[in-house]
């Protein structure tokens, strides 16, 4: 089920209009699965660099953490100590749980640079899906 939800998904992000849609939502998205346990103590500047498969410009978000908190601006974060990077059709299929962070990280769908530390704990501050049944 949550693989066809993903791709489903992934068909409607083609369109132009739904793209900027799921793009706008986006930050709404990433302020809800924070996870503040998974923070405790942090204090940094991320950048979530989501890619767009069709061509179109890369959208860029400045996430600061600061404690149990998390607030999410459109744009770059050149301060950032971190950054992700990856797909909108892989960030579908990581939100739907059709797909686990590892398994993109691995295949070189979701790239980290920066602090490697930091990097590595990025994914790990949102609550995602459990991947019961990889892609």
């Amino acid at each position: 089920m949550k693989r066809w939800l993903g791709e489903r998904l992934i068909e409607l992000d083609r369109r132009r209009l739904v793209h900027w849609m799921l793009v706008r939502v986006l930050a709404t998205a990433i302020a809800r699965r924070f996870d503040p346990s998974a923070a405790e103590g942090l204090e940094a500047t991320l950048e979530l660099a989501l890619r767009d498969p069709h061509g179109r410009p890369t959208a860029r978000y400045r996430l600061a953490i600061a404690g149990d908190r998390c607030s999410v601006s459109p744009g770059s974060a050149p301060e950032a100590g971190a950054t992700a990077s990856i797909g909108s059709d892989d960030l579908i299929l990581l939100a739907s749980g059709a797909v686990g962070w590892p398994e993109l990280f691995s295949s070189g769908r979701f790239e980290l640079t920066g602090d490697p530390f930091l990097a590595l704990r990025f994914a790990s501050l949102f609550r995602l899906p459990v991947v019961l049944d990889p892609v």
